[in-house]
């Protein structure tokens, strides 16, 4: 009995544990920031504002209907009332009115098009918005795969320290050291302590940054999927040269909105030149009058068709002027265009670029772990000999320390750079 409530106790430790203990990959916490973004889902709201837009301009061309009814009492009647009403001093008079516009020449056709293409222009904004999400969730996951990166290098070359000063106290307990020997490891040791301890205060402000953009909750219970390895295995040869210029001009969510708004801005002239257009409508009123209620007497009815026109002069004729305002407003969103694509062009160049050095850094720093290795075990075979020097070890241990830490920041610059690569291209699907 005793065995069986040890057993219970342990599987509710183990299911409380594991229950709390969460490890995210590098799309789950994208999905978090892009699901829990409020400023995305105001943008989206901003859709809906805009399609009750188009609701109400299909209403232009339906009857408006309005109707009145007064009360009213006179002290005496004029003839012509008297005869309408009669002797009574009181006048009820009701009223049934509609209006049905019939032909606008095109002008909520215009209306209807340029909120359609104000939809389309949102959708562009909240794509800019997806993709600086991605890229700022992307780039923060990595700073924390490099500092958790450094900590465990770190760790390792503490570890090694402890093992050349073991060493050491063993080479000085038998006289072939002396005590100089194991102060200098025992200060190298301290040196990296506190490099260990910076890497942890930076790994923590990296995961504060993480964590708030992906807005999630219970921080301290939170771990992150490392997957570096496997993509640089599978990027680090990849071809980047040949990128599209004509893709980018034509789908780049920054460079695409000054299509849209040129369009846009095609339309509300067009929009301007239907106004100066007449209006064709249709009308009908139905009225009663008489001094009491009920009444069926004195109905009364006009219909008719009417035609509305502005004469496009003096104060009327401002559209003129606003038409060439936006002639030269498209030209200036066609500058602007070519402006954004020159300078999004640039970043590409100074990422391929980067790609580049990136890659020349790695092959130099594995050379250079290598060579460190392979100093620290013919160091370590003289020293243990009493040949050799404690400083060529604790020099060979430094760079091979630093080397390390320049490989795994290499490697993850090179995964942060794809990653803004995949940004600058206006690509809508997560970098890796």
């Amino acid at each position: 009995m005793t065995r069986y409530y040890i057993i219970l106790i342990v599987g509710f430790l183990f299911i409380d544990t594991s229950s709390y203990a969460q490890s995210f990959s590098l799309n789950q916490l994208l999905d978090s920031a892009l699901q829990n973004n409020y400023t995305l889902k105001s943008a989206e709201k901003n859709k809906l504002i805009k399609q009750s837009e188009i609701e109400i301009l299909q209403t232009n061309y339906l009857p408006r209907v309005s109707t009145s009814a007064s009360f009213s009492y006179w002290k005496f009647l004029l003839p012509n009332k008297q005869r309408l009403l009669g002797d009574a001093l009181t006048d009820m008079y009701t009223d049934v009115s509609f209006y049905q516009p019939i032909y606008d020449f095109g002008q909520t056709k215009a209306k209807k098009s340029i909120v359609e293409d104000e939809i389309l222009l949102n959708d562009e904004i909240m794509r800019q918005m997806r993709q600086t999400i991605i890229w700022g969730v992307s780039n923060a996951y990595f700073e924390v795969l490099r500092a958790e990166s450094e900590i465990q290098i770190h760790e390792s070359s503490l570890q090694q320290l402890q093992e050349h000063l073991k060493y050491s106290e063993q080479l000085y307990n038998i006289g072939k050291v002396s005590s100089v020997d194991i102060l200098k490891i025992k200060v190298q040791i301290s040196v990296q302590e506190n490099k260990l301890q910076q890497s942890k205060n930076s790994l923590l402000s990296s995961k504060i940054s993480l964590y708030q953009l992906c807005n999630l909750q219970n921080t301290n219970d939170i771990t992150v999927e490392d997957n570096s390895e496997t993509w640089f295995n599978q990027h680090q040869n990849q071809q980047l040269k040949n990128i599209a210029e004509q893709d980018i001009i034509s789908s780049h969510p920054l460079l695409k909105p000054f299509d849209i708004k040129s369009a846009i801005e095609v339309k509300q002239k067009d929009l301007l030149r239907l106004q100066n257009r007449p209006e064709l409508f249709s009308y009908g009123i139905g009225s009663w009058e008489h001094g009491y209620i009920p009444f069926g007497d004195n109905f009364n009815y006009n219909i008719g068709v009417g035609i509305r026109y502005t004469l496009p002069y003096w104060g009327n004729s401002s559209y003129k002027h606003r038409m060439k305002q936006s002639e030269i407003v498209v030209e200036q969103y066609n500058d602007q265009k070519q402006q954004a694509f020159l300078e999004v062009q640039k970043e590409i160049d100074l990422c391929l670029n980067a790609l580049d050095e990136i890659q020349k850094n790695i092959q130099s720093n594995l050379k250079i772990i290598d060579l460190a290795d392979e100093t620290i075990n013919s160091a370590s075979i003289k020293y243990q000999a009493g040949q050799g020097n404690i400083i060529d070890i604790l020099d060979a241990q430094q760079i091979l320390t630093e080397a390390r830490i320049a490989y795994q920041k290499s490697m993850i610059e090179f995964l942060q750079t794809l990653a803004k690569l995949n940004y600058l291209n206006g690509n809508d699907n997560y970098p890796f």
